[in-house]
């Protein structure tokens, strides 16, 4: 089996509620996507994307995956798609760094592995872990009111998973975490990401202030380190996003018990 193709598509998904707001006054309108289709001389045709949530979330970038892409696209044509390594290689030669680029290229490719294995591609990775994956719900920055009243909106939705916006001011974020958690049901649970938005004095008071509030603290501060310590000073809960960038730091992380969930875009 061989590559014949690879062809790249850029698609606008605009959001529902019309902006995702977050730490740092950030915000996007429209997700720009960019879908990958890879075919092959035996019919089989494979499909992977690499959708950044703007330009300043993590170091990657819309159309900076599809200039990538368009420099591997011809390099992969002639190989493979089942042999997942040596492809990785081939794209490591051609192009230095852009993980994220690669990504929508080796998704593709395992999905072309899995239907010639005629399996779900979570079979080839160890197996089925459930029938179902609990989503939660990300509320944009917005007054602690406003923010709170999602909750119930959400949950009538079918989510009880609830993520906050926060990383601005500090007496805000308080406010915003408390509401929303007055609005909580049994069963339900509130993360407050901070999207790298704080100090770390102001990551230490809000932490302080929420003691008594059943809240996840997410990826408060810039760096891992200074995440680190107000894992250390906090009870409550802590997620790892924006610092886990790769296998070096997920793993170091581990060893430094820096968390209880690292959060994975998917």
């Amino acid at each position: 089996m061989k590559i014949s193709n690879v062809s790249i598509y850029q698609v606008d998904l605009p959001l529902h509620e019309g902006s995702y707001n977050w730490s740092g006054g950030k915000s996007v309108q429209v997700f720009d996507s960019t879908v990958v289709r890879v075919e092959t001389d035996e019919g089989l045709v494979g499909h992977g994307e690499v959708c950044p949530l703007g330009p300043v979330y993590l170091p990657a970038y819309a159309e900076g995956a599809r200039a990538g892409l368009a420099v591997l696209a011809p390099q992969l044509v002639g190989d493979d798609p089942r042999q997942l390594m040596r492809l990785q290689r081939k794209m490591n030669q051609a192009l230095k760094g852009h993980p994220y680029v690669k990504s929508a290229i080796d998704i593709a490719c395992w999905d072309i592995v899995g239907q010639a294995a005629g399996l779900p591609v979570c079979m080839l990775l160890g197996g089925r872990y459930g029938d179902s994956f609990p989503l939660y719900r990300a509320i944009s920055q917005q007054s602690p009111a406003e923010m709170a009243s999602f909750v119930g909106k959400y949950r009538d939705e079918g989510y009880r998973k609830f993520q906050l916006k926060v990383g601005g001011d500090p007496d805000t974020d308080i406010a915003r975490i408390r509401c929303a958690a007055a609005e909580l049901q049994e069963g339900d649970v509130l993360i407050a990401d901070a999207n790298t938005g704080w100090l770390m004095h102001e990551a230490m008071r809000v932490a302080d202030a929420v003691r008594d509030v059943n809240v996840y603290i997410e990826q408060p501060c810039l760096s891992y380190e200074e995440c680190l310590s107000i894992r250390r000073h906090t009870n409550r809960p802590f997620v790892l996003d924006e610092s886990i960038d790769g296998m070096s730091v997920l793993l170091r992380a581990n060893r430094d018990q820096a968390m209880d969930v690292v959060n994975i875009k998917i």
